[in-house]
């Protein structure tokens, strides 16, 4: 089978095995657990119920809507047809707007510009290139690769801001629908643990005082519950983790170092590389900036899926420390590379 007609297979059967993972849990904690081991209370039962399916709704519409956004694709550009000496995607402090991380102003606009205030704006700049200062171009995709962008195989696609690639939505996890991605997996993560949670006491008790016969789905449930619940529950801790910190897996889990192209000016021959480990957090705007990066500026839209993140995933603002310490260390390489010359002194 080829590999799009896998894809397109699985993308069918998933949603609905997904589906079927909500779906049949809620039955069971509804009607076999709580219409039936509520008997003299039906208002505390519902209030259960009611807490139950609004966590499983809100992770399906957030499910749905991770397979609806696209995870965003680097666009389409030949190699020849650049048309700027500096590369395509590079940042400098004042390109983004701070509020919502778009670029204020392109930078071959800021090249070809006439206004100082617009050529200055922009030096210097920094990117992520290859080790000989060219830009990274995917030839299968035939697109220049902007910073934190990664091939995926399996969608045979550059994505933007790349995490990984999950098989449950059977396609990536990217710069465009990460957020809703994290929402289902909160969301998931707290249905499953209110299930195991909830239902486990009353279990018990209709156990031990009540006589009652052990209905086999009851095991089912508390098994889904616990194996989904801690699963998801880390899983949700690792990615606020990253989040907080303004990563990605893959960056995480990378041991390769970064090379920096730091554009003195506009010519795109006074260029620097600069290497710097992969400890180093490039784009770690504190906890707060790095949150809102992802989840957005409306803290009322921070727990729905309807917004994304900011930024148009090509680039990204650098923080400032790094920002300026890997210009420092570019200037530091320049001097060296190319000393002042000695001063002539005329004897009398």
């Amino acid at each position: 089978m080829e590999p799009r007609t896998r894809n397109t297979v699985v993308g069918i059967i998933l949603p609905v095995f997904v589906v079927g993972l909500f779906v049949y849990p809620w039955y069971i904690y509804t009607f076999r657990i709580c219409n039936t081991l509520f008997p003299d209370n039906k208002a505390e039962g519902a209030i259960f119920i009611t807490i139950a399916s609004l966590f499983g709704v809100l992770a399906l519409l957030c499910y749905a809507r991770v397979l609806i956004a696209p995870s965003g694709k680097a666009v389409h550009v030949a190699a020849a047809s650049q048309g700027s000496p500096i590369p395509r995607y590079c940042y400098a402090p004042g390109l983004l707007d701070p509020k919502t991380q778009c670029p204020q102003i392109s930078a071959t606009a800021a090249e070809v510009g006439n206004a100082p205030n617009e050529r200055t704006a922009l030096l210097p700049t920094l990117c992520i290139t290859r080790m000989d200062g060219t830009p990274r171009y995917c030839d299968v995709c035939q697109c220049y690769k902007p910073d934190r962008t990664h091939h995926c195989k399996e969608c045979n696609a550059c994505i933007l801001r790349m995490d990984h690639h999950c098989p449950w939505i059977s396609g990536c996890v990217g710069h465009r629908n990460y957020k809703f991605f994290y929402l289902f997996v909160i969301y998931s993560a707290m249905y499953a643990i209110w299930s195991l949670c909830s239902s486990i006491p009353l279990i018990v008790n209709a156990l031990s005082k009540n006589d009652a016969t052990l209905d086999p789905q009851w095991i089912v449930l508390l098994v889904l519950g616990f194996v989904f619940g801690m699963t998801l529950l880390g899983f949700a801790g690792v990615h606020t983790y990253y989040i907080c910190m303004n990563q990605t897996t893959i960056e995480h889990i990378s041991r390769r170092p970064y090379e920096i192209r730091v554009d003195l000016d506009r010519t795109g021959h006074n260029y620097e590389i600069v290497t710097t480990p992969h400890t180093e957090r490039l784009w770690n705007l504190g906890t707060c900036d790095n949150w809102r990066s992802v989840m957005g500026n409306n803290p009322w839209g921070w727990f729905v899926p309807w917004s994304g993140g900011l930024g148009n995933g090509c680039v990204f603002p650098y923080n400032n420390e790094v920002y300026a310490r890997v210009i420092e260390r570019a200037k530091h390489q320049r001097a060296i590379l190319n000393p002042p010359a000695p001063s002539r002194t005329t004897g009398v």
